[in-house]
């Protein structure tokens, strides 16, 4: 009986990444059927710490199109607006908002600009070139190796991890950005990452695997366009019936949701660090949250690191793998 819950568990956390014959669903890759549609509008994960290379910075990293060259493509839409959001004071609303638009692909580059909440452009620049920002930091988006990293077929061997990484070799695209942490009047934040088509919301992220493990298939895409302040009451007690058929005590599952939501990535920006303090790209939050989420019953997948080292310097990522032709 036991292992039946965490049978589920697993599954439900890595389809998210998986690639096969099916439709990708996992730690947020193709969450929802609504977002299947466009991976370039599919927010993966999103990433926010500390720079290890200057300790008064913050670094926010949002990766989109899974397994891009592959399954998706490699640029982002044009008709698009791409979100970093940060509440800087506990209210689940957002008192800074990035936005970045993209230009139509030309010869394989896009230009863009990013603006800042009351629509006064940043900076701009073009993919693949790192780019200053008015009042300090810079920026990038690019095709990079993908940062996520876990045993999928282990777990398809009835979790007989063997410690190789599925991911190995994969690429996302992604937009990393890094500024001042005095930007934002506060060391305590929170952050997540949205994306919006037409004035309508298309996708969100804040911790892994929220929408993915916990939210019914029924909700995921009502989840999606939804706001995070409003998560309590539209998915918590969603939420706690997903954590009790985890396994999960009542007590255990009532102080879960409360922590899990709002689905907001929460950072003390003073410290370096990791998760659940942000998300460092080397943290393995799947094996923190099969430990979490299963209260100890999984501690791994017996994947411990990147199959790519992660740079101390900007923009942290792994050069991207090579792309085959079509």
């Amino acid at each position: 009986m036991a292992k039946s819950w965490i049978v589920r568990f697993v599954f439900a956390l890595c389809i998210a990444h998986s690639s096969l014959s099916k439709p990708l669903f996992a730690a947020d890759h193709l969450d929802s059927p609504s977002v299947r549609v466009d991976g370039s509008l599919d927010i993966n994960d999103i990433y926010a710490f500390q720079s290890p290379s200057n300790a008064n910075n913050v670094v926010f990293i949002v990766t989109l199109n899974p397994l891009a060259g592959v399954l998706s493509g490699t640029s982002l839409n044009p008709a698009g607006v791409y979100e970093i959001n940060v509440d800087t004071n506990g209210n689940g609303t957002a008192e800074h908002v990035f936005r970045f638009y993209f230009s139509a692909a030309r010869r394989g580059n896009q230009r863009y600009v990013v603006t800042q909440s009351n629509g006064a452009a940043l900076g701009n620049g073009q993919t693949g070139q790192v780019s200053s920002l008015r009042g300090g930091g810079h920026v990038i988006v690019g095709v990079f190796e993908d940062p996520f990293f876990f045993d999928l077929n282990g777990f398809n061997n009835g979790l007989a991890f063997t410690g190789v990484d599925f991911f190995a070799g994969q690429n996302v695209t992604a937009i990393v950005m890094e500024l001042p942490r005095s930007s934002f009047g506060s060391n305590n934040i929170g952050v997540w990452a949205s994306t919006v088509v037409q004035g309508r919301q298309f996708d969100r992220k804040g911790r892994p695997a929220i929408n993915t493990v916990l939210i019914p298939s029924s909700m995921k895409n009502f989840f999606n366009a939804t706001q995070p302040v409003n998560d309590q009451q539209n998915f918590g007690n969603a939420v706690r019936a997903s954590l009790l058929g985890l396994g999960n005590s009542q007590d255990r599952a009532n102080s879960l949701a409360s922590v899990l939501l709002p689905d907001i990535l929460t950072v003390d920006t003073s410290s370096s660090a990791g998760f659940l303090n942000g998300r460092q790209l080397e943290n393995d939050v799947i094996d923190a949250e099969l430990s979490l989420l299963t209260n100890g019953a999984v501690t791994g997948d017996r994947v411990n690191a990147n199959d790519k080292s992660f740079s101390s310097q900007f923009p942290y990522l792994a050069a991207a793998n090579p792309i085959a032709a079509n």
